[in-house]
């Protein structure tokens, strides 16, 4: 029989095998089993998959949407981090331990007067002191008045003064206090440590369980080839030194990090061209065992695939760097040199780090977005119970924010959904960034300069990210070091003070903003106070910052990128002629003999005298 032959009959089998297979595949779709399946499958993929969706589950991810081979390794929930030994007593520059040298003290005042009551912020929730002092007391053990014949104090030739060998001698008296993993940061012996990828022999990608903690912090101090460093300047810088790393006994290291900007030389050709440039870097002698220079040689050649490396759109990139090349620190603060501490700094950065380390992971990011008035709302318990109320018990986030373009390392969360957490979660547990000021959702702000300033991320525009202005933040390895990874394998960037926030919650990494006391140069303007406040918590139909995001210019406030308040306050305390027309800052008090005391807070900017 030939094939023609053949045709019918197959063709006459092929329809009977075809209906009673569709019966079957009718009778298999529609068994209720199979549909409770296909429908919980279909939900899950949903749920995990959807750009919708902030909470990571704990499911696997399908390779394609991953970035790279393999999952990185996920934090765990540890343990709370145990407080350190008792800090041991450091020499300070007139060669007397710190305790023991009334000439090396700032000697606070008492005065008989009520305390002002910040325009956000709380000194009662930071545990903050709440003292006066004058100009001369914050500043004298530091230079200040030493020419004048009343000065009181040991003069110190601070020409001679080594900051890199007083703080590595104060850490040797405390080593015994630190995980062994601490070392010293000797910078004249290892000064050529940073380098371009192809010399370095550093990886090129580290990875948070690559080290292990040191609970030593980097104070970084940004500043530029050719700056002018004045006396004002270098008292702060001083303070600074001995209140955050001597008088911690090392817990602190101050660095100096110096852009080499319009420097014609390649600085890390060798030892000797990098000595050189440090002598053309106008830095003090003091200060240049402290000091690591960079540039944007070095930035160009570790992040081809960022196009932008100006410090305005990307401050961040020296500090990966340095997170990338010294390990000695599990977290680095980032300051220029228009801050300024009115008490004790490290007293101050201890209180905001415990706030931090203390602070749950539920609604951390929430109570970011809202401004803490005790004038409009009473107590931070007030506050914090109120975000609460606005989310429902709930959270926005509840471990990683998840978009499409990165694989988290944070831990998962300890319950399934955000309710079930009673504000344990992240007790104990120190801060990936500490911000400094309030956070916004860059989705929701339509007038943030930097809203269209992204790239390499698939979502484009649409990619959920928040913005801390400005860009002073505490920062840990952990968090630098994934920063690093996907701007040098990816391109992944975000404006300066988009990125550690924005990372931070992709990441499921723990935010925190210790709510500083601020202060405006008008405590009666309860339009100003309105403008920022908004309606607090109660008023905001998202639970995640007020619905009306504008608000008034900054002007006049004591922290804030813009103000122009700082520095006239700081004149005003000094005892500098301030104008005519502009009344006595509120803030300060003064005594019979008319010496002006100021309270306790970090200012910025305050730019000095040219």
């Amino acid at each position: 029989m030939g094939f023609q032959n053949r045709v019918p009959k197959l063709q006459g089998l092929n329809a009977a095998l075809h209906g009673r297979g569709c019966l079957k595949l009718r009778r298999l779709v529609w068994n209720r089993q199979v549909l409770i399946a296909v429908v919980l499958v279909y939900a899950i993929i949903f749920l995990t998959f959807s750009r919708w969706s902030r909470w990571t589950l704990p499911l696997p991810y399908f390779s394609n949407l991953a970035p790279s081979p393999s999952p990185p390794r996920r934090m765990t929930n540890n343990p709370p981090v145990s407080p350190l030994p008792e800090r041991v007593p450091c020499f300070g520059p007139r060669g007397q331990f710190l305790s023991r040298s009334p000439d090396d003290d700032v000697r606070e005042a008492k005065l008989n007067i009520s305390y002002p009551m910040p325009f956000t912020g709380s000194y009662e929730a930071l545990g903050l002191d709440q003292s006066w002092i004058s100009y001369r007391d914050r500043y004298a053990p530091y230079g200040y008045g030493e020419d004048d014949e009343g000065y009181n104090r040991t003069r110190v030739d601070w020409d001679r003064i080594d900051w890199g060998k007083l703080q590595n001698e104060c850490f040797d008296r405390n080593a015994h206090r630190f995980p062994t993993e601490a070392k010293p940061f000797d910078n004249m012996v290892d000064a050529h440590r940073l380098d371009f990828r192809n010399r370095t022999m550093i990886p090129e990608i580290r990875q948070w369980h690559d080290f292990n903690s040191t609970r030593r912090t980097a104070v970084v101090l940004r500043v530029w080839r050719g700056y002018e460093y004045k006396v004002e300047d270098m008292h702060y810088i001083r303070s600074l030194i001995v209140e955050t790393a001597l008088r911690t006994g090392g817990e602190y290291q101050v660095i100096l990090l110096v852009d080499m900007k319009e420097y014609d030389r390649h600085i890390y050709d060798s030892t000797d061209t990098y000595q050189e440039a440090l002598r053309n870097s106008s830095v003090p002698p003091e200060l240049r065992s402290i000091a690591i220079l960079w540039d944007d040689r070095l930035l160009e050649n570790w992040y081809p695939a960022v196009n932008e490396h100006r410090t305005m759109w990307q401050v961040y990139q020296p500090m990966q760097l340095l997170a990338l090349h010294y390990p000695e620190f599990d977290h680095m603060w980032q300051f220029e040199l228009d801050i300024r501490f009115t008490g004790d700094a490290g007293k101050y950065l201890d209180r905001m780090g415990d706030f931090a380390r203390n602070e749950p992971r539920k609604q951390a990011l929430e109570r970011a977005t809202f401004q803490h008035m005790q004038q409009r709302i009473g107590s931070y318990q007030n506050f914090s119970a109120a975000v609460n109320a606005s989310n429902n018990g709930s959270a926005y986030l509840w471990g990683p924010l998840r978009i499409p373009d990165l694989l988290p390392i944070g831990p998962e969360p300890p319950t399934l959904s955000p309710a079930d957490d009673d504000f344990r979660w992240g007790v104990g547990e120190e801060a990936d960034v500490i911000v400094t000021s309030l956070c916004n959702n860059a989705s929701a702000a339509m007038s943030w300069i930097f809203r269209d300033w992204l790239f390499g991320f698939s979502d484009g525009l649409d990619t959920t990210r928040f913005f801390c202005p400005p860009a002073i933040t505490r920062t840990s390895r952990t968090l630098l070091l994934a920063v690093h990874q996907a701007q040098v394998q990816f391109g992944m960037t975000v404006p300066s003070e988009a990125t550690p926030p924005s990372f931070a919650v992709w990441h499921g990494l723990k935010l925190s903003f210790p709510q500083q006391p601020v202060f405006f140069e008008n405590p009666t303007d309860d339009e100003y106070m309105d403008g920022w406040w908004k309606g607090g918590p109660a008023n905001s139909s998202t639970g995640v910052g007020p619905d009306l995001l504008a608000h008034p210019r900054g002007y006049g406030l004591s922290f804030w990128w813009e103000t122009l308040w700082p520095r006239l306050l700081y004149d005003a305390w000094e005892g500098r002629e301030i104008p005519e027309d502009v009344p006595f800052p509120w803030i300060l008090a003064k005594d019979g003999n008319g010496t002006a005391y100021m309270p306790n807070m970090m200012m910025h900017p305050v730019k000095h005298h040219d």
